[in-house]
C-alpha cells in the first residue's frame, strides 16, 4: 500500500531526518554509534520492542539514495516488511513524498488473511500512514528549522 502527498520542504533535510531517525534506532538497539558512511546498503541489526523488548525484528538498509529513496526491510517470523519513502522535486519549493509498505514472503494463512482484511481497514491504513507522513514533514521542517536558527543567528 502507498499514500503520496505534495509538501512544502526540502528534500534533503526530509532526507536526513529518515537518516538520524535509522541512526538512533541503530545507536539505541546495538549500543554502538554509528558512523555516517557506514549507513548504506547492506547495514543490518536486530531491533528489539515491546513492553519488556520480548519481540525483535532484523533491520537491513537495502537502498539509500540521497535524498531521493530510503528504502528499509524488516525480517521477522512473520516475514518481511518493506518500508520506502520516495522523495521527488515537485516545484522549486516543494517535494512529493510518496510512503510505501509492503510484505513479502508471506506464508498461506498470512497471505489469506491479508487479503480478506486489508479491504476492510484500508481506510484506517491509509490514514495512519498519510498521519506518519504528515509527522515525518513536521518533524524534519521543524529540524531544519531549528538548525537555521541554531546556525544563522
Amino acid at each position: 500500500m502507498e499514500v503520496s502527498k505534495v509538501y512544502q520542504a526540502n528534500a534533503e533535510s526530509v532526507f536526513e531526518f529518515l537518516k538520524a531517525s535509522f541512526k538512533n534506532d541503530y545507536e539505541r538497539n546495538t549500543k554502538t554509534l554509528l558512523r555516517s558512511g557506514d549507513l548504506k546498503p547492506g547495514l543490518k541489526f536486530t531491533k528489539n520492542f515491546g513492553t519488556k523488548n520480548q519481540h525483535s525484528v532484523m533491520v537491513e538498509v537495502e537502498k539509500m539514495t540521497a535524498p531521493h529513496h530510503y528504502r528499509i526491510l524488516l525480517n521477522s517470523s512473520r516475514g518481511t516488511n518493506v518500508i520506502e519513502y520516495l522523495i521527488e522535486p515537485h516545484t522549486a519549493d516543494e517535494i512529493e513524498v510518496t510512503y510505501r509498505e509492503e510484505y513479502l514472503d508471506m506464508g498461506f494463512f498470512t497471505k489469506l488473511n491479508n487479503k480478506l482484511l486489508t479491504p476492510l481497514f484500508r481506510k484506517k491504513l491509509e490514514s495512519r500512514m498519510m498521519a506518519q507522513l504528515d509527522q515525518l514533514i513536521h518533524y524534519s521542517n521543524k529540524e531544519r528549522t531549528n538548525y537555521v536558527r541554531e546556525n544563522i543567528s
